[in-house]
């Protein structure tokens, strides 16, 4: 049966954190389901700590069994999920964060007339506990874009909205931080940039994301990882232009 929407939320060792990200999870998708969306959630772990299965498994409600991985790799878990998506759009939470409530419905209805090669941040990021800061995301189709920034950092996280159908042809990339190889989101924008997917902003809506000390980017940037090689390393890459 296919739905409207999957969201997708990950977790692995968050201990009581986790619980206001499955509360805003569920709130959210609520809010959708009231709207009119239908909602496929899924429930994902990996490599977690018994506390934190508990607390997955005690805010399941009408999601199916909680998945557990065992990939040490965030990205090879969503890789994951979105085998089981049945959306035809696909949303993502980390465990540690906060959707706003409007935004399932926000970005739907945003992404729904397409067409259907885009993919929807949130316009503001809003990073707290260890930091108060705001981060806006720009739209690709602007003139604050500027694509040779993205060889060199990062525009967009992976807490987006796209149609699943861009998750399946583009799977997240293997990350390795021992190795040097981090950064899965950053991989995933050049890798579906270079292809033409256009990522685009809904503008006036927010998420919240929690900046903790030991958090996998905190390690990426401190062991100075970087990401694999993209077609946008080539500088004759039609992206680019003349």
């Amino acid at each position: 049966m296919t739905t409207d929407l999957t969201c997708i939320i990950t977790g692995h060792r968050e201990g009581d954190i986790c619980v206001p990200s499955l509360r805003s999870f569920w709130a959210t998708i609520d809010r959708a389901r009231a709207a009119g969306l239908t909602v496929q959630p899924l429930l994902c772990l990996d490599r977690p700590d018994e506390h934190t299965r508990d607390l997955f498994e005690a805010h399941r409600k009408d999601a199916a069994a909680v998945a557990i991985h065992d990939f040490a790799d965030q990205g090879q878990v969503r890789n994951a999920a979105i085998a089981r998506a049945t959306g035809a759009f696909t949303a993502f939470l980390d465990a540690d964060d906060l959707w706003s409530s409007d935004w399932l419905v926000e970005a739907v209805e945003f992404l729904a007339p397409g067409p259907d090669n885009r993919v929807a941040h949130p316009e503001f990021n809003y990073f707290f506990e260890r930091q108060a800061s705001i981060f806006r995301h720009v739209d690709q189709e602007t003139p604050e874009f500027i694509p040779d920034l993205l060889r060199i950092g990062n525009y967009w996280d992976a807490l987006c909205v796209c149609p699943t159908w861009i998750h399946r042809d583009f799977p997240f990339r293997h990350r390795d931080i021992v190795g040097g190889w981090a950064f899965e989101d950053w991989q995933w924008n050049c890798d579906t940039v270079a292809a033409g997917i256009v990522h685009k902003v809904v503008p006036d809506t927010v998420l919240f994301k929690r900046r903790r000390q030991a958090s996998q980017t905190v390690k990426a940037s401190a062991n100075r990882s970087m990401i694999r090689a993209t077609p946008l390393n080539r500088y004759d890459h039609p992206f680019y232009g003349d």
